[in-house]
C-alpha cells in the first residue's frame, strides 16, 4: 500500500473535518464527503490503490470547490467591544469588597469562605483583562450578598420580636413566633443550640419551625371536627 496515498487520505480527511467545523455547510452536502472517505478507506484496506486514488482525486476537487465558495461568501467577524472600562469595573470591585468587609459580621462563616473565593475569582479575571467576566462575577456576588443580608436582618428582627414577647408581662410568645409546640423553653433551647454555631442561622431554624406551625394550624380544624 502506497504511503503517499495514505498521506493524501489523512490530509483530505482533515480538510473535510475543517469544513464541518465551520458549520456553514448543511449536513446533506457533507454526506458525499463522508461516503467518499468511507469508500476510500475500504479500498485502502483491500489494497486497491487505483480505485482509492480515483476517489481521492474526485473528493479533493469537491473539497477545493467548497473551500473557495466558503472563502468567497465569508463575512468578517464583528469586532468584540466591551461596554465596560477598567476604571468602572475597578470601582465596582473596590465597592463590593468594602461592603463585604463592613457586613462581615452578618455573613455566616461558611458563606464568608464562598464569598471570598468568588471575590478572588473576580480579581483574577480583572487582572487578566477580562472585564466582561469580572462584571458578571461581581453581579452574581452582589446578588448573593443582598440575599444574605436580607436573611440576616430578618433573623435579627425575629430574635428581637421573640425577646420582647417572651419578657413582656410574663406572657408566652405567640405561635407565629414560637412555632409548633408553643413552648418558650423548647424554643429557647433550640435557638441556643443553633446559635452556638452561628447566630445568623437562627433564621433558618425559625423558618422551618414556623412552617410546621402553619401546617399544624391548618390541620387543627379537621382534628376538632373528628372529636
Amino acid at each position: 500500500m502506497s504511503e503517499t496515498v495514505l498521506a493524501e487520505y489523512a490530509a483530505l480527511k482533515n480538510r473535510v473535518d475543517d469544513l464541518r467545523k465551520k458549520e456553514r455547510l448543511p449536513y446533506w452536502r457533507l454526506v458525499y464527503a463522508d461516503f467518499s472517505l468511507s469508500r476510500i478507506a475500504e479500498y485502502l484496506t483491500l489494497e486497491k490503490s487505483g480505485e482509492a486514488q480515483e476517489l481521492l482525486w474526485r473528493l479533493n476537487r469537491w473539497v477545493e470547490e467548497h473551500e473557495r465558495e466558503l472563502d468567497r461568501t465569508a463575512k468578517p467577524e464583528p469586532a468584540k467591544i466591551s461596554i465596560w472600562n477598567a476604571d468602572f469595573v475597578q470601582k465596582l470591585l473596590d465597592a463590593l469588597q468594602a461592603k463585604i468587609t463592613a457586613k462581615n459580621h452578618l455573613i455566616p462563616v461558611a458563606e464568608r469562605i464562598s464569598f471570598s473565593k468568588s471575590m478572588e475569582l473576580a480579581k483574577k479575571r480583572f487582572a487578566e483583562g477580562n472585564l466582561d467576566g469580572t462584571y458578571s462575577e461581581l453581579f452574581s456576588l452582589r446578588n448573593l450578598l443582598i440575599a444574605r443580608l436580607r436573611r440576616s436582618y430578618r433573623a435579627r428582627a425575629a430574635m428581637l420580636l421573640y425577646s420582647r414577647q417572651s419578657t413582656a408581662f410574663g406572657r408566652l410568645p405567640t405561635g407565629a413566633v414560637v412555632g409548633l409546640y408553643n413552648s418558650e423553653r423548647t424554643l429557647e433551647n433550640a435557638l441556643s443550640l443553633v446559635g452556638e454555631r452561628d447566630a445568623i442561622w437562627v433564621e433558618d431554624f425559625l423558618e422551618l419551625y414556623n412552617s410546621l406551625s402553619k401546617i399544624t394550624e391548618r390541620l387543627a380544624p379537621a382534628a376538632r371536627k373528628r372529636r
